[in-house]
Order: C-alpha cells, then structure tokens, then sequence
C-alpha cells in the first residue's frame, strides 16, 4: 500500500549518528530466490518434531506430522504454522508529476521528515496461505531459498547430520567464492556442531515485484542495475526482471539438543541482512505462529508473561485428536534486533549503541565503554574486579586472549589458546583442526570476524549479547483472522496491516477467548541500514503441566517454566551448550531368533565436548529397543510428575571410574540420569529376546558424564535416535545410530560362510575361538592370526627362560597380502573388563592382565570376534597334562610353589639304559626345596643319573631342547646318592651356579620292578598364561552357495505365521496418522532365497503371486494380504504353493484368515 502526505514539521536538530550508516554489503554475492530451490525436511534431533521448508515456514496444515511432540505414538500436533515477518516502510521522493514514474528513495531523516514523499509497506514473508500474488497469480511475493547452500540433487535442505544434504562444491563464501567443502558450516565455524542436529539454509526477496510492475508510477529499487537472473540464468521464475523485495537475505538456523533438560525445545536464529543499495529507517522483525494444540477443534487458549518474553498456550480441557493428552507449547522470544545509533541503553546491560558488527581496532581500560557500571556487572553476572583491559569491539569482554608462552605465533596444545582461534573456529585439539588459519586471524590475540567466511567465539556474530537489543516491542494474540477478501484482515497480503501489526506498540497478555490462536512476537520500529546485519530468535518449548494451574487465575506451568530456564541459559551461552559424545555407527546382524549389535568406538575415543573445557567426556552407552518407529517403547522412566522422559536401555555399558549410578544434578523435574555401574565398555551386544519375523527398531546411544558444577548442574546428554518418516508413516531416512532388523530363519539350503582353523600348538592354557559376529562386515578369503603380548613379573636371575609372566594383551593381524594390525586391545584402550589391574601384593610391582574370571570376548572387528575361555593368570601345575607318554613306572613329581612359578614349561623326564646319561653341572649356588626353604649343605652336586629332562617349551639355535640341571637333596645326608631313598631337584643352573628349582622328582614309593625302565618318557605341563609367541590361525571362507538336497528337506519346513491369522498380529506395525489403515501382514518362514509363492482361494481362484528374491541367506518373506488388484482379502480358508526357482521343488499348505 502507499500513503501520500506532505510534511510540514520541520526538523530543527537531528543527532549526527542517525545519518546513514551504511557500507556496502560484504558477503555471499547470491542468486535471486527461485521456487525450484524449494526443499523440505524435518528437524528430529530431540523430542520435538517439526517439518520446515527452506522458506522460513514451519510446520504446516492440514499435514497431521508437520509437528509433533513429543515424537512418538502419544504425540500430538501442537502447531499449524510459524512464519517469519520482516516488515518495513520504504520513503519514495514525490515529485508531484503525475507523467513521471517516481523512483528515489529517501533515506536520511532530514529528507524523510521534510520532503514530499510517498510510502511503500512491505510485508515480506512465506507462508501456506494468504500471501501477496503476481497479477497472474502464479507467482507468491515473498522469501525464496537461494540455490548454493544445499545439494541440489537431493530432497532435503542442509542438516548438519546429513552430509549428502551438503553442497558438493562448499558453501558460499565472501562474493562468488566458496569454503569449507565436505565440512558442515557450523554457526561458530568450520564443523563445528554445538547442537545434536542443526538445519541452515538462506532466502532473498528479490522476487517481490509488488512495486515494480508496469502500472506503478511509484516504484522501489533496492538494487538498481540488478536482475533476477542475472547470476544464475536458469532461475525458474520472473527471469530478467529487475530485483525487487526490500533487497533482504536472511539465513536461518534451527537447533535442538537431546539433553534430556532440552530435549522439548527446539531454536531458530535468523540473521537478515540489507543487501540493498539504501538505508531502511522503518524495519521490524516478527513471528507469526498458528497454535494447533491437539490438531482437534478450536479450542485453544493462550497467556504471555511480558516479564520472560514467553507466550504458552494449551488445550482447555487437555485433550486432542485421538484421546491423547495434549500437554503446552510454549513460544518464548529470546533476541531482539539492535539499535545501536539512538544513545540509549535500550537492553539495559549498562552499554550504550553496542554492536555487533565493529571491527577491532584498539584496546580500552577496564570501564572504558561502560556507561553504567552497576547496570553492566549485574547484567552480566561479574564483579567489579572481572573487569579487564580489551579490545574496543569486545564491548562485554567476554572474548578471552590466549597465552602463547613460547612466542612462536602458534599455540600448542599445551598452551591455552581461549577465543582466539581465527575465523574457521577450530582451534588446537578439535577433531578437524588442520593448522592455523592462512589468513593469520589465529594466535593474533586480537577478535576477528570476517563477513561470510566466519567469526572467533564470543564475538560480534558469535556473542548474542554484543548488541543493543530493542527487545519485544510488541505481542498479540487473536483467533485466526477470516479468509474472505479484504484489504483490512491480519494477512500477509496486506502490508499495511501488518506493519501496524509488527510495527506498533502494544503487549497483549492474555487471550480469554478459547479459539484456534494466532500468536505475532515483532520487534520494531528500528533502522536496518545498508549492509547491516541483525538478528531475532525465538525457541519453541513444550511441558506436561497440570491443566489445573493452567486453567487457574495464574496459569502456573512449572515445567515449562524450568524448560524456559534452560533455554535461556543455552541462549546466554551463544547456544554453546552441551554436546553428546560423538554418535556411533551401529551395524545389526539378524539371525534366528537373535539379533546382534555392533558399533564402532568413535564415541569413546574421539568425543571432544567444547562445553566443559574440549575434554573426552563420554561415559558409556545405552541400547534402546523397539517395535514402533516413534521409538517409544522404552520411554517408560517418568519423571516426577509422572510424565514419560527417559527410555530404559535393554543394554548399557559405561567406563570404569568415578561416575556411576544416578546423578544428583541436573536433575529433569526431580529425576536424574543413570551414569551405570561401572561395568566396561563393550561394543557388541546380542539380543536374543526377539521373535522372527517381527521389525525391530535399535539405537545405540553414548552418553557423557554431564556438568556438575556448571550452574546448577547440568544433567548429561545422550545422542538422538532419528527415525524420519513421511506423511504415510514409511520411513524416509534413519539416524546412523539406529538400525531396523527383522530376525528371520535361513533361507532353505542355505550355507553360511565359516571358518576354518589351522592346527597350532602353544603354550598358553585356554581356548581361543573366532565367532562371526556380522555376515555382512566379513572379509571373506582372508587370513587372520591372533598373537599376545606379555608383561615379565618375576624372574631367575641368570636364566633366560626363568621368568613369571602375564598376559596384557590380544593383537589380531589380517595376514592375507601383507601383515597389518586388525585389532588390539591392551591396558589404553580394553573392552568391558577384559583386562583388570592387579594391585601390588608382598612387593610384587602391580600389572594388567586379562581377566581371569569368566569369558573374554573381543570387540568386533572386520564380523569377527574372539572369545577365550580360560585364560590363566598364575601358572598351575596340571596334573591332567601331566603323565607317562610312553611307558609306566612309579614317580613322584611335586613342583615348586615359589620358583616353579618362573619356570613353568614343558618338560619330558626321559629314561635310559645309561647310568650317566645326565650328569649334574651346578656346583654351587643356594638350592631350595618345593616350598622354598634351602635345604643347605644337605645336598649331592653333579649327580650321574639315568635318565635326563628337557623343556621341550623352547628350542635352541641348533634345533635342540634345553637339557635342564639336577641337585640331589640327600635326604639321609648320608653324602650317597640312593635312588629310592633321596630326592632329584630339577631346576636351572647358570655358570655352574644353581639357580632356581622347577620341580621335585624322587622314587620313594618304587622298588626295582616298579622303577621306569628305558624308553620310558614322563611330561610334565603347568597351565600358564598365552605367551608372545603363540599364534592361533584362521581363514574365513566364503559362503559355499547352495545345498539342493538341504534345500529339497527344508522345503517341508516351510509355515505361514501366524495360522490362523486372528484380527491382527505382532508383525503387525502401528499407525498413528488418523488417515492411514493398519497394515496387514503375513510371514512365510523357512522358504528358499529365490521362489514364487502362489495364494488360492480353495476354490482355486489365484488370489496373489509373490516373487521372492532374497539375500541367500533370508528366508522370510511378509504378505501384505492384498489381492493382485491391491484389494483387502476376505476372511476364510487360503492354499499357498511355494516353488523353488532353482531345484523346482515345491511345497502345498494352507492356512485361515478369521477378522
């Protein structure tokens, strides 16, 4: 609309700073907004689900799951429509000519308040309904998404996890360039994600043509000489048409973390820039949101506390479509655009005309900048000693220099390097930190920000509080405005309105009416000046209050209130907040009647929280199951107002340390979250409480430990389980934590891969088995060898194989081309419990060794896993290894209990015709019993014996075993050495010198005839940990095809389940869109990969023929129970034929649908 009028007031003092302020626009140089750009996508990162087109709408209507929360089958729509308004007056000079096409804008306020002029309202937005139209109209005047900032070949806008939503060739950058390719571009830099999923996206106005077409002798144009089409020729609308709009672009971000204190909130940030040729002194930024609490009837009603900025609305008697409880949506207003050229204090903070876009040029003393110091330290929470020399731009002071100790330009990791990370906003430490940034803005201890390539933190668009914000100027609440024609309605096509609307000064508090509410939040009137950029942001919350306090006098709603609290601490922290661990990727094998789980260690090894120092703060991890898309099984852990907030895990694994059981801080309405019980991490778990046939739904989440003493506490945060479906409930995309799995029998005739194990002999005691974990993850044909490392405890002195060891470690080499590590697990980095330290005992030094109590079960690796049974941690003698080889004879053997320890091998006691066949070598040295005790001068040295041991564990350079010494302890100290009377030491000697005893043989119970005779051989074994040296060989060998006569046999397993079929069935998935029927299913089990399957009637009417072609391995198929003619069966008798397409054979049954 325009408005004429003639100005008589005459300005006789203006301040200096409200002339323009201008300068040219700095950043992308972007195409004009086109239709075709149009994307669609769903923020999923929390419990509130909400669908949004890359136009700045949100949600929609009639769609039932454009909004839902919270996002499982108890949800409810809570909201129709939210829109972005960004309204403005532009001042065209009037010449009075009635020929002539006035077109000069004015935009200094001397000009304004004394000239002739006329006046254009602009309402630029884009919204479902209501907008302004082309003359044809065809064409909406409003925002369009601009083409660069997302994949073009792809259905979605960005979202930060979605790397194919990405632009290929990176994000526009400063003009025509790009940065930061196969990168997320982060708020506050290069991959850098403070939220567990964030959208971005950017819109123009360039194809607003309201004031430029050929009938208008008033026009406005915001970028003369400039085209649509101009930069991208294959722009799908109004191609060659001058650019119109208020010449704005907006980029637009929505946040949400999974934290359980904000996981029912959702943020969105828009940062509108003028990108025009002038000034605009009359701007204001608004929402408009379209309550649809319950998606029932009318019947809505709304409060706004102006004391917090938040308006909340709720279903007067708590109910929604379907029964379901509706709970509160809250809308809460958190930035405000800056007006940083009037000399006032407008938010308070004790800063006047902050802003957010100065550059950095000097430092200032502590108070410099500050009008009002109380204002100021009780705005920002500080003390008069906070307060510190820093640079002039930094009008909070909140941007912290680092210390570059050793003065060579580049922080270390050892060094601290605070906000002064140049403008990629990585610094040292980050996952993706590549080096300093090339354009020095790193370790130059001074705050950089350049237009749209990036900013440091806490500092100008990084740091919310560096601007003097105007605030919420104005709130109303009203039902939904009728859509018959009119030029006076609260529409979008009537600008006018809607400037007094967005524009005025009034807040409503309370809407007494019960409706269908439409709620508009704006900020307004302030100058948006050339190249400028200002913000607004809002967060959208929602709380299960009592409808009791709702309806009462002071609609109390303390949940909602303690969620506005968290969101403004997230808000204050520049939306800094607490990240999750990295999120794994989980793999699922479905078997029979099992399914298993497997992940990689990204989280626990990788995970870097910006929020509590860039320390490693995982924890653990949870697995959640189940049968429902929504993933609401398992959210069944309440909170304290009984309302359903945690899910209960049916696995869950955390570290060994200082954390366990529930926190005390951070609590969500009274409840804290469970850190577990120390019980190891694991990265595999099998779930063997499935049914076949059944669809399943897996997320592994990792969790932190949280921040205790930040604040009140912050509880800790787990990763998001994203299951996105469409409006037909069919599944769009999933979270790459999350898995779908049906456990199934195998297919008829079917032969899996297996392994095939290579005869080895070690010395370690225990099994070693290799399991395939993951069919689909095997390497089939490779070779795999599986080694330990030891660590020494005790030793012999002067004996090489004298020594006590443990083992401290597992290494898997795939061996098949070249050798490489597959995998390891040492005292760095072990699954669940299977290493343990060993404490120091009696001055023995303390080590790791695997654990000896119970199974040891690897990590996944490559779908494999080891399982070892048995491992020994202190050798024990082994009485069951231990006997006469060849021969038999009477022979006590009893080993040492101290020295045997370091000694305990293989040996062969091996007897012969020869009375000398060993002769003694140790001539001196200390000699001790099985016990330990010297037995002193009570000894014969360089006994003559008959037969002779060897440790047949090792084998010398040439091939041999080592020949072990003997000392006989004369046990009548007779100084003769009597066979049958005294006792033969066997130990080793080093230079002559007796070392240490192994084992004690003596002949006291034998006589002549019961002595072993010659030939005879006697092996003693100890059972001992796995040493370096043993090496266990397998191969995997591939899948050998089919079995035809399994195949032929298996046929006659074949069944339908269930029969007969009963109403429904627990195959059977849930839908919660009122529209849609329940899907119907049936299960053939037990059938060949590839066959057809052939329903009757019993009559022999063919009802449906299925063509199966599985994976070789499945050998399940459902039944939609449709006819060929996509028509619902009947109820009554059916005869199925199952043929194999390979062998032909075939099997006959029936089975009954009764509904």
């Amino acid at each position: 609309m325009i408005t004429y009028f003639k100005n008589i007031f005459l300005l006789l003092v203006l301040p200096i700073s409200l002339f323009g302020q201008g300068k040219e626009y700095e950043g992308p140089d972007d195409p004009a907004g086109d239709p075709a750009a149009e994307r669609e996508g769903y923020m999923t990162g929390n419990r509130v689900l909400i669908y949004f087109k890359n136009t700045t709408e949100i949600s929609d209507w009639p769609a039932v799951n454009a909004s839902r929360w919270p996002n499982n089958n108890d949800g409810v729509k809570m909201v129709d429509g939210i829109g972005l308004l960004v309204g403005a007056k532009v001042y065209i000079q009037n010449d009075s000519l009635e020929s002539t096409v006035d077109t000069i804008p004015l935009t200094e306020l001397v000009d304004i308040y004394t000239e002739d002029k006329h006046t254009l309202h602009y309402l630029q937005t884009s919204y479902r309904e209501e907008m302004d139209l082309d003359p044809t109209g065809t064409v909406e005047w409003g925002f369009y998404p601009v083409f660069g900032y997302f994949n073009e070949s792809d259905e979605y806008p960005a979202i930060s996890n979605l790397e194919n939503s990405w632009p290929i060739n990176g994000w526009p950058s400063t003009g025509f360039e790009t940065k930061w390719a196969g990168e997320w571009n982060g708020r506050f830099g290069r991959g850098v994600t403070y939220a567990d999923q964030e959208c971005y996206y950017v819109v123009n106005d360039a194809q607003d043509l309201e004031y430029l077409g050929a009938e208008d002798n008033v026009k406005y144009y915001p970028r003369p000489g400039k085209y649509i089409g101009d930069i991208k020729s294959d722009v799908t609308k109004q191609v060659g048409q001058p650019w119109g709009g208020l010449g704005l672009r907006v980029d637009v971000r929505g946040f949400q973390w999974n934290n359980p204190q904000a996981r029912d909130a959702i943020f969105w940030e828009y940062s509108i820039a003028n990108i025009s040729d002038y000034d605009l002194r009359d701007v204001a930024f608004g929402y408009w949101v379209d309550n649809g609490i319950g998606n029932d009837n009318s019947d809505d009603i709304g409060y706004f506390d102006t004391e917090i900025d938040m308006s909340y609305s709720w279903d007067i008697n708590g109910v929604g479509s379907g029964g379901l409880p509706t709970g509160v949506m809250g809308f809460a207003y958190l930035e405000s655009p800056g007006l940083a050229y009037d000399y006032q204090d407008n938010d308070g903070d004790g800063l006047t005309d902050e802003k957010r876009d100065n550059e950095a040029t000097v430092k200032v003393g502590p108070t410099d900048g500050i009008t009002d110091i109380d204002a100021f330290l009780e705005y920002y929470k500080l003390d008069l000693e906070d307060l510190k020399e820093h640079w002039d731009a930094d009008e909070d002071q909140d941007w912290e220099d680092g210390e570059d100790l050793n003065g060579d330009g580049i922080y270390q990791l050892a060094e601290f390097y605070g906000d002064d990370i140049g403008i990629d906003g990585v610094g040292p430490g980050e996952l993706n930190y590549t080096g300093p940034d090339a354009d020095g803005s790193e370790c130059n201890h001074r705050p950089d920000f350049l237009e749209g390539v990036g900013c440091e933190p806490n500092f100008n668009t990084t740091d919310v509080s560096e601007s003097d914000m105007v605030g919420l100027t104005s709130f109303r609440m009203f039902p939904i405005p009728s859509h018959s024609a009119s030029n006076e309605t609260q529409w979008f096509k009537n600008d006018q309105v809607m400037w007094d609307l967005v524009g005025g000064d009034t807040l409503e508090e309370f809407e007494g009416n019960i409706s269908n509410l439409v709620e508009v939040f704006a900020s307004g009137p302030f100058p948006l000046f050339q190249g400028r950029v200002e913000r607004i942001s809002m967060s959208e919350l929602h709380s299960y209050d009592p409808l009791a306090g709702l309806n009462s006098d002071d609609h109390s709603a303390p949940a909602l209130y303690e969620l506005k609290r968290i969101v403004q601490v997230i808000y204050e922290k520049d939306y800094r907040f607490a990240q999750p661990p990295k999120m794994p990727t989980l793999t699922a094998t479905s078997g029979d009647g099992e399914v298993i789980l497997t992940w990689d260690d990204i989280a626990d090894t990788r995970t870097r929280d910006p929020f509590v120092g860039n320390v490693n703060d995982f924890e653990g991890y949870k697995v959640y199951r189940s049968s429902d898309k929504y993933m609401a099984d398992p959210e069944i852990i309440t909170d304290g107002y009984g309302t359903p907030m945690f899910k209960k895990p049916i696995y869950q694994c955390d570290l060994i340390d200082d954390y366990s059981g529930f926190t005390d801080f951070g609590l969500v309405n009274g409840t804290g979250y469970n850190l577990g019980s120390n019980t190891g991490i694991n990265h595999i778990f099998v779930d063997n409480t499935v049914q076949n046939g059944r669809t399943y739904y897996y997320a592994v989440v990792a969790y932190d430990y949280g921040a205790p003493n930040i604040g009140p506490g912050i509880s800790p945060s787990e990763n998001n389980a994203v299951v996105e479906l469409d409006e037909y409930e069919n599944i769009r995309s999933i979270g790459k934590n999350v898995a779908i799995v049906v456990p199934r029998q195998q297919a008829a005739g079917y032969v899996p891969p297996s392994l095939e194990m290579e005869e080895s002999d070690i010395l370690g005691s225990g099994s070693i088995l290799p399991m395939i974990r993951a069919q689909g993850s095997l390497k089939e044909g490779h070779q795999y060898a599986v080694t330990f490392g030891v660590d020494t405890i005790a030793v012999v002195s002067g004996y090489d194989n004298g020594f006590q060891y443990v083992t401290d470690e597992i290494l898997v080499y795939d061996v098949t081309d070249s050798i490489y590590l597959a995998y390891t697990e040492n005292s760095n980095k072990y699954i669940g419990t299977n290493l343990v330290l060993n404490d120091e005992v009696d001055g023995v030094p303390n080590y790791w060794t695997l654990n000896p109590l119970g199974s040891i079960e690897t990590d996944v690796f490559d779908g494999l896993q080891i399982k070892i049974n048995d491992y020994i941690e202190i050798p024990e003698f082994s009485y069951s290894l231990s006997g006469w080889v060849n021969g038999n004879g009477i022979m006590r053997v009893t080993p040492s209990e101290s020295e045997g320890l370091k000694m305990a091998w293989k040996y062969q006691v091996v007897f012969t015709d020869d009375d000398s066949a060993y002769v003694g070598i140790a001539t001196s040295g200390t000699v001790r019993d099985e016990l330990g005790q010297s037995i002193g001068t009570q000894k014969i040295s360089n006994p003559a014996l008959s037969f002779y041991v060897q440790n047949t564990s090792f084998i010398d350079s040439a091939g041999n075993y080592e020949l072990m010494d003997a000392v006989i302890y004369d046990v009548d100290d007779n100084d003769t050495f009597n066979i049958f009377i005294d006792k033969v030491f066997i130990g080793a000697t080093g230079s002559n010198r007796w070392r240490g005893t192994a084992f004690v043989l003596d002949f006291q119970l034998a006589t002549e005839s019961t002595f072993p005779q010659p030939g005879d051989v006697y092996q003693l074994d100890w059972k001992r940990p796995f040493y370096e040296t043993d090496t266990i060989r397998f191969t995997v060998n591939a899948n050998q095809g089919l079995d035809e006569n399994a195949l032929t046999l298996g046929m006659q397993d074949i069944k339908v389940v269930p029969n007969p079929y009963v109403m429904t069935n627990m195959m059977e998935e849930s839908v919660t869109n009122p529209y849609l029927n329940q899907r119907r299913r049936l299960l053939f089990t037990h059938i060949p990969a590839e066959c057809t399957i052939k329903i009757f009637t019993v009559s022999g009417v063919l009802v449906d023929e299925i063509k199966v072609s599985n994976e070789p391995d499945q050998g399940i198929i459902h039944w939609d129970m449709l006819t060929r003619e996509s028509l619902e069966i009947a109820a009554g008798m059916y005869i199925y034929h199952v043929e194999s397409d390979v062998t032909g054979d075939s099997k006959l049954g029936k089975f009954a649908v009764i509904k």
